[in-house]
């Protein structure tokens, strides 16, 4: 990506603001050098990043209080028994309406996908979100491997201390999976309501970040209805476009239908 001042004065621009500030250095270059190609005022170029951004991620991280998932976080003992961390992943879970939707059917949704896949010894999960505390339902062993990514810095500190007190080896780092796709080699992989997102960004994403993922199985998922409760026949529409886009790459799929979530389980060609 290009990296002139232009550029750069954007970046510093929105590094300064509340919404986007905690970002990734990867996403707010990818987003200066989107609107520096298309405007050459700086004030404009700012302007066009910042609707960008909020189009694609500023609508979705309003709805959250990270310092109250923090705080829930930190009480946990440094050992928690297994009641006590779905508690409190549960009342994670409730910060956002994309999550709080899954929490009605925790004992079925996860166990009932990934029980085809067998043991798990590493998992990552991409784009997460508050995705890594829906971990206690996911019948992994302490020593598990889980590597968590996202755009948010805020995250990377609450979720490596979550995934200490669980056991779990890995932790969380910042990625934007439209500049680089981690290279880690995991069971399962997990990339739950994303592909959407990037796709609006960047047409034919899911073509080609799927196939970079080293993982032995992939759990995709789409929303059957918008935030707003709306179907507007969405779920039609991610099933036509999975299939078509496991057809392409030869990935054999599976499919799990739930109420408000439709999950896709897809297997590379060996």
């Amino acid at each position: 990506m290009k990296t002139g001042p232009l550029e750069q004065n954007i970046v510093s621009e929105l590094k300064q603001t509340a919404k986007y500030g905690a970002l990734c250095d990867e996403t707010l270059l990818r987003m200066a050098s989107w609107a520096a190609a298309r405007h050459a005022s700086p004030r404009e170029a700012l302007k066009a990043a910042k609707r960008k951004l909020h189009q694609v991620y500023g609508a979705y991280c309003d709805k959250w209080d990270l310092r109250r998932v923090a705080d829930i976080v930190q009480a946990l003992p440094a050992e928690p028994d297994a009641d006590t961390v779905r508690s409190a992943c549960r009342g994670i879970l409730q910060h956002h309406a994309s999550t709080r939707e899954r929490t009605a059917i925790l004992d079925l949704m996860l166990p009932e996908v990934l029980k085809a896949v067998g043991p798990i010894s590493s998992l990552l999960d991409l784009a997460c979100g508050l995705g890594p505390f829906m971990a206690p339902w996911m019948a992994m062993s302490p020593g598990t491997a889980y590597h968590a990514v996202d755009i948010d810095t805020r995250l990377i500190g609450i979720l490596d201390l979550f995934l200490m007190k669980l056991g779990l080896r890995g932790g969380a780092r910042c990625c934007d999976l439209l500049v680089s796709v981690p290279d880690t080699a995991v069971d399962v992989a997990l990339l739950l309501k994303a592909l959407p997102c990037l796709e609006q960004q960047e047409k034919g994403a899911g073509l080609r970040i799927l196939p970079q993922i080293h993982a032995r199985h992939l759990v995709v998922s789409f929303p059957t209805q918008s935030l707003g409760g709306r179907p507007k026949g969405m779920a039609q529409h991610y099933d036509t476009y999975l299939h078509g886009l496991a057809a392409s790459l030869d990935f054999s799929v599976q499919t799990y239908r739930f109420p408000l979530e439709t999950f896709y389980l897809l297997t590379p060609p060996a």
